[in-house]
């Protein structure tokens, strides 16, 4: 008598079919995806760049220097340089075309000196991206160079305590050149909508 032969089954693996560091690359091109969509809404998208390239560029340079290769005499260099031309490059570029903002210091001629500040006239005519980069960047800068500054205290690092003081100071000092520089533009705007609205009053009393 033929004796019947058993059903074949298909073999099933229990294991998830995911390639190795596909949730790693996954993430890492939704983020890239997310930061090109944010500078896609942008008005100035090169601007927005330049306004955080410098600063990617000296803390790619301090952490290789301080922390890899202990190189301090070039670290402190070429940090003195590009940390030079990011301040440059927020207070004459990125701060006017970000944000409508610029300030400067004048020097009189009996030495003493002044705080200067100009503003867009239109602030309705801001990108709120461009707005939003700006101030994220420009408040956090600081206070990256102050974290370090205090590690560095902790471990009487002196050398490199003066160099993340040379660069706070930069940084400290266009935050406070333009947060000085936006609260003069909202003080003159409230006076402009006052004296507006006390014309308008005026003018519907007839009085003007």
């Amino acid at each position: 008598m033929p004796t019947a032969e058993p059903a074949s089954f298909d073999a099933v693996s229990m294991s998830p079919d995911v390639p190795r560091g596909g949730a790693q690359g996954g993430n890492a091109e939704a983020s890239q995806n997310r930061l090109v969509q944010m500078l896609q809404t942008a008005a100035h998208p090169a601007t927005c760049v330049f306004h955080a390239a410098f600063k990617i560029v000296v803390l790619l340079i301090y952490i290789y220097g301080r922390y890899i290769h202990s190189a301090y005499v070039s670290t402190f260099i070429l940090c003195t340089i590009f940390a030079a031309l990011d301040f440059w490059t927020v207070k004459n570029i990125s701060g006017r075309l970000l944000v409508g903002l610029r300030w400067w210091n004048l020097v009189k001629d009996d030495g003493s000196s002044e705080w200067v500040f100009e503003s867009n006239p239109d602030e309705g005519s801001l990108n709120a991206t461009d707005r939003s980069i700006f101030w994220g960047v420009t408040y956090v800068w600081p206070v990256l160079w102050a974290v370090f500054l205090f590690m560095n205290i902790l471990n009487f690092s002196l050398d490199w305590v003066l160099l993340n003081i040379m660069i706070f100071v930069f940084a400290g000092t266009n935050l406070a050149g333009y947060w000085k520089c936006s609260t003069d533009a909202k003080k003159r705007a409230t006076q402009w909508v006052q004296s507006e609205g006390m014309r308008a009053v005026a003018g519907a009393m007839g009085f003007a």
